[in-house]
């Protein structure tokens, strides 16, 4: 009974603690009112530096995904460029293996394939070096072509290395006959000068024609006639423009060039 009773009056004491206090002391409230504000400060301190610490990691962690995904990123990107120079290689292997093929045919000819060591300032390629020279048989006023077309002569020569004129040049003439009526002859002259940039020239080639009364037409072709330094039957360009004034006697044309002179890589050469 006495076991009994002891637990019944624990029983009701648990139940009077745990629904807790109607009132508190005013020494507990008091020291609750000092004590609440501070608590506060450092429980939103606390969670502050847990989060600041929480998004350090984060940060860590992104910054490195970054870096691997930038790592990725270049070997990627070295990989296109890789690609992109495979590419321009073979297109430049495509070209002499055309330009091959005319010397195949002119077979009276030496001829070698050579590369661009270096240009003059500007963006056109009226005046650059390869480097082949005397050593490999090159001699001055040798013919300078790719797959395209004509580009120039050699006008200087080392040992390993050589200097080209080419035909945009200003000081460059080239005699030419129109591939669909050999009769109809003319010269044709390179417009760009020494150090011109982009924008200040077209690149395009300016002449006359012999025969005033040639009908010749904007999209024929043109290509060596073999009365100049250069081998017959290389092609120069084509017809974008005719004109024919009344007070000038000769009709004159504007010719595009079959040759990109922005971009020369690989030339093939053929000694006369």
């Amino acid at each position: 009974m006495i076991v009994t009773l002891v637990t019944i009056i624990l029983i009701i004491i648990i139940g009077i603690t745990l629904g807790g206090r109607e009132r508190v002391s005013s020494p507990e409230n008091m020291i609750g009112k000092i004590i609440t504000p501070i608590q506060k400060i450092f429980y939103g301190t606390g969670r502050a530096i847990g989060d600041g610490v929480n998004s350090l990691f984060s940060f860590r962690e992104i910054s490195k995904e970054n870096k691997e995904l930038k790592k990725e990123v270049e070997k990627l990107n070295q990989k296109v460029i890789q690609l992109s120079l495979t590419k321009d290689e073979l297109d430049e292997l495509k070209t002499l293996q055309k330009a091959l093929n005319y010397a195949t045919e002119h077979a009276k000819y030496n001829y070698i394939s050579a590369s661009v060591t270096g240009k003059d300032l500007g963006n056109w390629f009226n005046m650059f070096t390869i480097d082949v020279g005397s050593n490999q048989g090159v001699v001055k006023g040798s013919t300078v072509m790719n797959g395209e077309g004509l580009i120039g002569r050699v006008f200087e020569v080392g040992d390993n290395w050589s200097k080209v004129i080419t035909i945009v040049d200003n000081k460059s003439s080239v005699s030419f006959q129109v591939l669909r009526n050999s009769q109809y002859i003319g010269v044709v002259r390179g417009s760009i000068q020494e150090g011109e940039f982009r924008g200040s020239a077209q690149g395009d080639l300016t002449g006359y024609l012999i025969d005033p009364q040639a009908e010749v037409l904007v999209g024929d072709k043109l290509i060596t006639s073999g009365l100049s330094t250069y081998e017959k039957g290389i092609p120069i360009g084509q017809i974008k423009k005719v004109v024919k004034k009344e007070n000038e006697l000769l009709k004159t044309i504007l010719v595009e060039p079959e040759v990109n002179f922005k971009k020369i890589d690989k030339v093939f050469i053929i000694m006369p």
